[in-house]
């Protein structure tokens, strides 16, 4: 068949790059390692050189080429339907991008190559064993966009197959006509995506990814070349530069859950995110244990193992994310496209590479025999990496339960109150590293003369102590870990602020590890109070229960709002005003107001927290925040009426709405939009000469106590009439409730009726449930966040000018 309007040269030209992209790196790989051995020919470096080059430029074409396709809504090709549509505004195009495990793997590309190029230009003596390493990389993540089917395994997973050509589409209808082209459009973006952190977020978080290769080329260069001592210089500002690149990664990913996401928090312990944390807090560790070898030509080994563990990890939450394995324990998870056992494959090749080159180079490390003293620097930093390592492992072991459980057979149950379990594990961790940064720039390398070292830290001890104490006081707080970890925290800030500003003279340029440890510390501070003293102050007054909308809501945390009412909440009093519908988008006015002496309302603020609709993908809500100085007031809508805005004029309607019909038995209930119906009995002991009933007909009435909002009862007695064989129902009306009840038939088996209550348009009242939080001290972590990327990057900058 001939099909219309179908593009398929942007398809070839994508094909053309992979294939180009696969076949340089490879050949880069290979004339790399070549060019490593000893008295090698200079002609494999310029080959080297020259292949990466045009896997460079193929790469550049696979992105030009996708976004291409993304831009101009070409739907033939499946992964442009299956992540974009025309519905969509253009600027999450780049979302659409890296929403998919092709794009996504496309991404990570893409900053291998550029940090490749960085690599070929600086690397110098190092480039011919770290390009190898890269250029390896890169040939894994090439496969992955290969799409072949080998054999009956398939390779990869190719981004520019065709919608009809597609195996989950071959046998569909569609396929069959010749203009198809023109009678289809996209499935569109996952509707949580849709948001500016998303723009970001996977870009920042990739390059991070990518950053941990660096350290990690130039750890098993060093040992594959027998230069143990030399590869921690060039490795160090790269190290630095990935828990600077990766950490802010991990830090956005936070930022897009507080504000897009639906669970009130800056952070969930979901799988995903632990991926992503992990090797960050290793990557931590190995820097400063590098570090430590750098300056004291102590822990290779210990360096080697920390800076290849990282990249692994990263492969390792690579393999967790994308095999389908997480199931739906994640917001973050992709669905398997059946290549688990190829990110299998990537995961062992690098595992064995690692063990094969530490095995076999161990003996020639030459170690210092001396103990490090317990007063030197090294020392503690070194205790610093132990206690990252180990927070590390209990988050990768707790997070890889569903791992654990499909190799092993076992039957382990996950967290059951996630948040609640990796709290418990990791406050003692945090505790330990808070006090360790507080103290580490006062000690020397060596050897430190500890009564110099305790006159610089004591005031800064006393200052965290005091502030402890009245902040314990203040809050009424008696959780000892809670108040041990303000301490740290506390302490760290302090004494990381003093040392700034004695030791290094404020110097900001020399100050980057201070700044970004006082970071460190009020992210800590910052994630302990606005979590451990977060409020919900939503609690429902309106005198309808919530829980009536189901078994998810609570009264303790969602507040209903009719519209154009006001009542209190917490320090404010809400009304629900108006609502707009924007595209895909229905945004909801919540009125924030207070209340003056006089006692006239004053409005203080509107939020305006939306539901995206999506048919495909179901309903996304998504909360909107006003921040203060000292506390951010979250609001999420938790349930609405998202019918469109009424249109019809009043003339047109009907004087009922349509009715809604429910089974009950004797003492179930149903609800109208102003009262809760309660059928208390069936009643057979009714006038029959009132209704001129035969001997053999039947009359039955349903008596249903009405209980209004204040309290009061009403009853209503509608009937149910068999005459003459046919059935007859009589209605009861309550004009003062404006309902009307019909009794629709009996079910005999079952012993339920059925009930039919219509409601007078007048009784429509719009109405929301919401859940509202206040999240104190929040801009502390935020505060904290910055501190902590802009000390990375005087850091980098200082590691780069020693380098």
């Amino acid at each position: 068949m001939d099909y219309i309007g179908e593009h398929l040269i942007p398809g070839m030209f994508g094909n053309l790059f992979i294939a180009t992209s696969f076949s340089a790196a490879l050949l880069a790989t290979v004339a790399y390692y070549f060019s490593a051995q000893e008295s090698a020919d200079r002609g494999w470096a310029k080959i080297g050189r020259a292949a990466f080059r045009i896997h460079s430029l193929a790469v550049i074409g696979i992105f030009a080429t996708l976004f291409y396709m993304l831009i101009n809504h070409l739907f033939e090709y499946h992964y442009v339907w299956q992540h974009s549509n025309t519905e969509m505004p253009m600027r999450y195009i780049l979302s659409c991008f890296w929403e998919g495990q092709e794009g996504s793997f496309m991404l990570w590309a893409f900053w291998n190559m550029v940090l490749g190029n960085i690599l070929i230009k600086t690397a110098k003596d190092w480039e011919g064993p770290t390009m190898t390493v890269v250029s390896s990389v890169q040939v894994f993540l090439s496969s992955m966009l290969l799409g072949l089917v080998i054999l009956g395994y398939k390779l990869g997973s190719n981004p520019f197959i065709l919608l009809r050509e597609h195996p989950d589409m071959v046998n569909m209808p569609f396929t069959k006509i010749a203009d198809y082209i023109d009678k289809i459009d996209g499935r569109g973006l996952n509707p949580i995506l849709q948001n500016y952190w998303m723009i970001i977020h996977p870009p920042t978080l990739f390059l991070g990814f990518s950053s941990v290769m660096i350290p990690f080329a130039y750890a098993i260069s060093g040992f594959w070349k027998k230069r143990f001592n030399d590869w921690q210089k060039p490795a160090l500002p790269w190290a630095f530069f990935g828990v600077m690149i990766l950490g802010t990664g991990v830090l956005m990913g936070g930022a897009w859950a507080y504000e897009a996401l639906s669970f009130g928090g800056f952070w969930a312990w979901d799988p995903v995110e632990n991926a992503s944390l992990v090797p960050w807090l290793t990557l931590v560790a190995s820097a400063h244990v590098i570090l430590i070898s750098r300056n004291t030509g102590k822990s290779v080994k210990t360096a080697f193992v920390l800076t290849t563990i990282t990249f692994v990890l990263i492969l390792y939450s690579t393999f967790l994310t994308r095999s389908g394995i997480l199931g739906d324990t994640s917001v973050h998870a992709f669905t398997d496209l059946g290549m688990s056992g190829q990110l299998l494959v990537y995961l062992i090749f690098y595992c064995l590479l690692t063990l094969v080159i530490f095995v076999t180079r161990w003996k020639y490390v030459v170690g210092d025999k001396k103990e490090d003293s317990i007063n030197s620097r090294e020392f503690w930093m070194f205790i610093g990496a132990l206690v990252l390592l180990i927070s590390a492992f209990q988050i990768i072991f707790s997070t890889s339960i569903p791992v654990i459980n499909t190799v092993f057979g076992s039957n382990l149950a996950p967290p059951a109150d996630p948040i609640l379990h990796y709290n418990s594990w990791q406050i003692p961790f945090a505790i330990i590293v808070g006090f360790l940064i507080g103290i580490g720039q006062f000690l020397k390398y060596k050897k430190t003369d500890i009564s110099k070292f305790w006159k610089k830290i004591w005031i800064a001890a006393v200052i965290s102590a005091i502030i402890s104490a009245a902040v314990a006081i203040f809050t009424a707080n008696t959780n000892f870990h809670y108040i041990m970890l303000f301490f740290a925290a506390t302490f760290a800030v302090v004494a990381n602020t003093d040392y700034f500003l004695r030791i290094v003279k404020g110097k900001i340029s020399k100050g980057g590890s201070s700044i970004a440890h006082i970071g460190f510390g009020f992210i800590l501070m910052g994630a302990l109070v606005s979590t451990s003293m977060s409020k919900v102050i939503s609690q429902n007054s309106s005198g309808v229960d919530v829980k009536v909308l189901g078994s998810d809501f609570s009264n303790h945390d969602n507040i209903m709002l009719f519209k154009n009412d006001t009542i209190q909440m917490g320090d404010y009093f809400v009304s629900y005003s108006n609502k707009k519908q924007e595209g895909v988008n229905i945004y909801f006015d919540i009125d924030y107001y207070t209340k003056a002496e006089t006692g006239e309302f004053i409005k203080a603020f509107t939020l305006n927290p939306l539901v995206q609709l999506n048919k495909t993908m179901g309903n996304v809500a998504e909360p909107d925040t006003r921040h203060f100085l000292t506390q951010d007031i979250y609001t999420h809508i938790t349930y609405a009426d998202l019918s469109p805005v009424e249109t019809t004029s009043t003339a047109m309607r009907s004087e009922y709405m349509e009715p809604k019909e429910k089974m009950l038995a004797i003492g179930d209930t149903m609800f109208s939009s102003n009262a809760i119906i309660i059928l208390h009995q069936l009643n057979t002991a009714i006038d029959r000469s009132e209704y001129e009933l035969a001997d053999n007909d039947i009359i039955v009435g349903a008596q249903l106590h009405v209980l209004k909002i204040n309290g009061d009862i009403i009853v209503a007695n509608p009937l149910y009439i068999i005459r003459e064989m046919m059935v007859e129902s009589i209605a009861d009306s309550l004009p003062e409730l404006g309902l009307k009840f019909l009794f629709k038939k009996i079910d005999p088996e079952s012993g339920r009726i059925e009930i039919s209550l219509s409601e007078k348009q007048a009784n429509k009242r719009d109405f929301v449930v919401m859940k509202a939080i206040i999240f104190p001290f929040i801009n502390i972590l935020w505060t904290g966040c910055i501190f902590l990327i802009l000390g990375s990057v005087l850091a980098i900058r200082q590691r780069i000018k020693t380098s």
